[in-house]
């Protein structure tokens, strides 16, 4: 990857971050469904067990 790539990266990066701070819960679902993370009701997929894990501590 180039200098040039990752800058860009790093910039979609800090304007997705920046997104993510105004998101209404339900947005912010559909995001993290979009990506996979997430089923539509909000319950971490399969490929995540440690974050479904993390998320039930307390």
């Amino acid at each position: 990857m180039s200098d040039k790539d990752f800058a860009k990266l790093m910039e979609i990066a800090k304007e997705s971050i920046e997104a993510a701070k105004t998101m209404s819960k339900k947005e912010a679902i559909a995001s993290l469904n979009r990506a996979g993370i997430v089923t539509k009701k909000g319950e971490f997929t399969k490929n995540y067990p440690a974050l479904k894990a993390h998320s039930k501590r307390k």
